[in-house]
């Protein structure tokens, strides 16, 4: 044999080759996955009134055993003792502990329906995924403010209505819970114009906030596009577009002083009054007629209602009542009579029975598992409203701080169930129509057990502090901090820099040099 073969033999002769093989090896193992019917109730919980009156008709196309009927009074009277029965509204006492009130919460709980949480008692199969446990909400005319504590109609495009692109903005301008709350009232008060219909006053004591805090949120809301919406009066309409467009002048805020004047042709007049040239005034005139008076129309988009609320608070003699709000609730029933009338028929083939036993079982588990969705979110509005009822009667100093495990740990449900129903659902108070989570808000230290401050109250007081200083004369971050902790709160002045930072308040060092500016103007 060749020796260059002998020598490649003896190089590999104590090598192992690798054998691959296929072999088939059964292995039990137990894990968690959700159900379709399960995913189905997570997705109930996360839907508005309107939301699933729209899901629920298209279930009913597919399905001959469902009906769905409107939010009439008949057939909600109906639902509502198969729902929550004696407990659907709920009379949240003064006395928050008192027996009648925990009965209330209590029949609630003992709901044979579906499980209080639907993530409990689940079925197991084959996989738990994860993805699904937090599935992104259904769209539709109100979903959004998932993230942060009043993200109100986020993810709405301008295309879905004029009041949407209104939120959206709103979302990204105001980061303090009051201010978007103050700034809910003023879109509320929005005429189809473009124009406010009511003062900042009235807007001040229907959020129950300073009259300086309410103009503070008008100022902001008046840079919102188009130009020229918010706006008090014509003058002020057209100061806000000149001022956008960068061709506001003194003396362009002369003539808008003068408009009655210039609308009778006095050019003459006004340039004596102004000591210019006429030729000024009828330049300005020409700026002014490309300026739109009415922003809201030149939208081309027509101005509707504020989305109907989910849930109503209502002021009664012995306290607060929280219900559902009747007029958007669908209710749904099932058609027993057609379901006996295809049990009887002999003559059915296998196919169009086990079609309808499928179909009939559906119908029954939505009945129930909506039901279950009413009760939930009845149950844990109820629970926030008794957290918050100082706020309802005394403003938004009075916001306590609440989490959601705070209300999750009331009601016996999980933080996840508590998002899920808050996240989306918009509630009507005395105080104006908010969503439901703008009443959750972190606490603040302090060193008296008696006080109790969140952080969005907090924040309050700390815009408050600065709009009652002296122009000239601007509170320091850490003299802010030590007026604060003389309250028996405990803030740090870079905590106050961040709140301030929040509220778009300059430093004290740019308010004094605004102030000496505003001097000389």
């Amino acid at each position: 044999m060749p020796t260059g073969q002998c020598g490649w033999r003896g190089r590999h002769e104590g090598r192992h080759v690798m054998q691959l093989s296929q072999s088939i090896k059964l292995r039990q193992k137990q894990s968690l996955v959700m159900t379709p019917q399960l995913q189905q109730a997570i997705k109930l919980l996360q839907m508005t009134n309107l939301e699933l009156s729209q899901h629920l008709q298209e279930q009913m196309y597919d399905n001959p055993f469902l009906e769905v009927t409107g939010a009439t009074e008949t057939a909600l009277n109906e639902t509502a003792k198969q729902t929550a029965g004696p407990a659907d509204s709920e009379q949240l006492n003064k006395n928050l502990s008192s027996t009648e009130g925990q009965n209330d919460v209590s029949a609630l709980r003992e709901s044979a329906a579906l499980s209080d949480d639907p993530t409990q008692h689940q079925e197991v199969e084959n996989r738990f995924d994860t993805a699904l446990v937090d599935m992104p909400r259904a769209s539709g005319p109100s979903q959004g403010f998932a993230d942060g504590d009043f993200d109100l109609i986020d993810n709405l495009s301008v295309e879905d209505g004029f009041y949407p692109m209104l939120f959206k903005q709103m979302n990204l301008t105001f980061t303090d819970p009051t201010d978007r709350i103050i700034a809910t009232h003023f879109i509320n008060a929005l005429e189809p114009t473009g124009w406010i219909g009511t003062t900042v006053e009235d807007i001040a004591a229907e959020s129950g906030c300073s009259a300086e805090q309410a103009e503070a949120v008008l100022t902001a809301l008046q840079g919102f596009e188009p130009a020229g919406l918010f706006a008090r009066n014509l003058a002020e309409c057209l100061k806000i577009q000149l001022m956008e467009s960068d061709q506001y002048t003194p003396l362009f805020g002369q003539l808008l002083e003068n408009l009655e004047q210039l609308g009778r042709g006095e050019i003459k007049q006004l340039s004596r009054k102004f000591k210019c040239e006429p030729e000024d005034i009828v330049d300005m005139l020409g700026v002014i007629r490309t300026l739109n008076p009415k922003p809201g129309e030149h939208l081309g988009i027509e101005f509707r209602e504020m989305p109907s609320p989910d849930v109503i608070v209502t002021r009664r003699k012995n306290g607060w009542s929280v219900e559902l709000n009747r007029s958007t609730l669908p209710a749904v029933l099932v058609n027993e009579q057609y379901a006996e009338m295809m049990a009887n028929q002999k003559r059915a083939d296998q196919a169009v029975q086990d079609y309808s036993s499928d179909s009939l079982t559906n119908a029954r588990w939505l009945k129930r598992a909506v039901e279950q969705r009413n009760q939930t979110t009845l149950k844990i509005s109820a629970e926030i409203i008794r957290h918050q009822t100082d706020f309802l009667d005394k403003g938004l100093d009075y916001l306590k701080p609440l989490s959601l495990r705070d209300v999750a740990q009331a009601v016996g449900m999980h933080e996840s169930t508590v998002s899920r129903v808050t996240t989306g659902l918009l509630i009507s108070t005395p105080r104006g129509g908010m969503p439901l989570k703008s009443f959750f808000s972190v606490n603040i230290a302090s060193r008296d057990s008696d006080v109790n401050a969140s952080a969005a109250s907090v924040r309050n007081m700390v815009k408050k502090i600065i709009s009652q200083e002296v122009p000239n004369k601007p509170l320091s971050d850490e003299a802010i901090s030590k007026m604060i902790s003389e309250q028996g709160i405990d803030l740090a002045r870079r905590t106050v820099a961040k709140y301030r930072e929040m509220l778009n308040i300059p430093s004290s060092s740019q308010r004094r040099m605004q102030a000496r500016l505003s001097e000389f103007r």
